[in-house]
């Protein structure tokens, strides 16, 4: 029996910034100070658009960090009044948000401040309105919270950018990692746990992007897989994938945020473009394991938010996560549902069998490829790429 799903909207790395900081125009695609806020002017202007078009709703709102470029205070401010204006049109409950690198004044642009004097500042209070978990989260570098069904964890993986040696990793301390730990043994598991970070914990080895890993960012995943199924958010790396973290048990399934609204550079930006994200988790029965189904959009300059199918084959604008089942069983069921059938479309397919839902790409293109090998039964894509039909194929 299928739970009532929980929604997230997702928006990771705006690199939101005041217009003057970008005199050549190619570096910053959301200007905190724009004097138009036109439906396309930028993609937070065109998501309203989007909301409205699609009648999207959301439980809650996620920002894993980078909320401006270069810790501008005032895009900072920016950046936080519209994630809670969002908040209110998809009819959330709470913004849950972290530190990003960029929101962080290391490298002491400001003079006489702290690092994180700006973010401190911010109202309601950063990363969250409730003044215990605030201060929690600045003094321990992390808080943990239960929203109704959902069990947050969200973590300053920025806690060293404000020592200068530590500016080009994100990191989990020694000291976090044993209190949290002890905080999750006192903690029963909600229904769904969801942990939000900026950088990456785990290795990210496309594109040669992973470089800069979490330091400690194993401990962290395998201090969570020791206490329950988690779903781990972050961003930093412009760069979307989805899959299961290492380990042996109850891994982490690990979402990297495409950017909302930051630049995009080398070899990335030929297989990314910016996105937004909706994340729809489930469980199916009391015991199972967490699955889920991403969508996703690409923001396209003047014509806004679009549905891009399958042009990033590695990250469709619809995936799915969590079956952890045989893709060979699987594949065979699949054909039992077709029974005499020559054609069936696809969502009357996923009726049948909703497993379909919840493929990783790789694992769908090796449902693909067994469908087709094993058993002359051909998935067609509509024109974006998209599953839309199987067909039993003439021998």
């Amino acid at each position: 029996m299928t739970q009532e799903p929980v929604t997230f909207a997702v928006l990771s790395d705006l690199h939101a910034a005041p217009r003057s900081s970008d005199p050549k125009g190619t570096e910053v695609k959301l200007y905190s100070d724009g004097d138009g806020f036109g439906q396309h002017d930028n993609p937070l202007s065109s998501l309203y658009e989007l909301v409205a078009r699609e009648g999207l709703t959301a439980d809650f709102v996620i920002c894993p960090g980078d909320m401006t470029n270069r810790a501008d205070g005032g895009a900072l401010k920016f950046v936080w009044e519209q994630l809670h204006a969002l908040k209110q049109k998809l009819g959330g409950q709470e913004v849950v948000a972290t530190v990003g690198n960029h929101d962080v004044d290391s490298r002491g642009h400001s003079v006489g401040t702290i690092p994180r004097e700006a973010l401190m500042r911010l109202v309601p209070r950063f990363p969250i309105a409730d003044n215990a978990l605030a201060d929690h989260f600045w003094a321990h570098g992390y808080f943990l919270t239960t929203i109704g069904r959902v069990r947050f964890l969200v973590l300053n993986s920025s806690w060293l950018h404000e020592h200068r040696d530590e500016l080009e990793h994100g990191a989990v301390t020694f000291y976090t990692l044993e209190k949290l730990r002890r905080d999750l043994e006192g903690q029963p598991a909600a229904e769904f746990n969801v942990a939000v970070c900026h950088h990456h914990p785990h290795v990210h080895s496309e594109l040669d992007l992973g470089g800069d890993i979490m330091i400690n960012g194993q401990k962290l995943l395998d201090t969570l897989s020791a206490n329950c199924a988690w779903l781990v958010v972050h961003g930093h790396k412009h760069h979307p994938k989805i899959e299961l973290a290492q380990g042996e048990f109850q891994q982490p399934v690990v979402l990297a945020c495409g950017s909302f609204s930051g630049r995009l550079e080398g070899a990335n930006a030929t297989v990314s473009r910016n996105y937004f994200h909706m994340v729809k988790v489930e469980r199916f029965g009391v015991d199972a394991e967490l699955r889920g189904v991403v969508r996703s959009w690409n923001w396209v300059a003047g014509y806004g938010w679009k549905d891009y199918g399958n042009a990033n084959v590695t990250f469709p604008s619809r995936l799915g996560f969590g079956f952890e089942g045989s893709v060979q069983k699987l594949a065979r069921d699949v054909v039992d549902s077709m029974g005499d059938h020559q054609l069936i479309k696809w969502e009357a397919m996923l009726g049948m069998q909703p497993d379909l839902a919840h493929l990783t790409p790789r694992k769908f293109a090796a449902l693909g490829q067994i469908l087709d090998t094993k058993h002359n039964i051909i998935i067609t894509c509509d024109g974006t790429g998209l599953p839309f039909e199987l067909g039993v194929r003439s021998i």
